[in-house]
């Protein structure tokens, strides 16, 4: 019974960290600019709000894509790359068409914020959700 008890109290301890886990990042753009030196181009920026543990759905980016963290720690990995770190003032580079299989906020305590610039093709989504076996 007090096995139970402790079980049942390291669940819901969990919760918090779960639920946030499942739940989509808040996104707001900032800027959505066609680009009339590339044609049937567009430059979007806006900024990526994690909540403590919050985790990411895989996905794809239909264009390039640059990062910055503005607050917190945020963990990523594309296809065929190792779980990098990334704290504040640090950034880094997401090829187009390269399945991002994790973006998460390790910290439990802390929310984590990015600045995120994107080259798309004009009607081109954002993201698109990596289907499952895709990768």
């Amino acid at each position: 019974m007090k096995a139970n008890r402790s079980i049942a109290c390291l669940l819901l301890a969990a919760l918090p960290t779960l639920a946030s886990a499942h739940v989509a990042e808040k996104v707001e753009t900032l800027h959505d600019q066609a680009l009339a030196e590339i044609p049937g181009h567009r430059g979007l920026m806006l900024t990526v709000s994690f909540k403590p543990g919050q985790v990411s759905a895989p996905h794809v980016h239909p264009g390039s894509v640059f990062v910055y963290v503005l607050e917190g720690t945020v963990q990523t990995q594309l296809e065929g790359g190792p779980v990098e770190t990334y704290t504040v003032g640090q950034s880094w580079y997401e090829p187009a068409n390269v399945p991002h299989l994790l973006a998460r906020n390790p910290d439990p305590m802390k929310p984590a914020k990015l600045l995120v610039w994107e080259l798309l093709k004009e009607g081109d989504p954002i993201l698109k959700p990596l289907e499952r076996g895709a990768h």
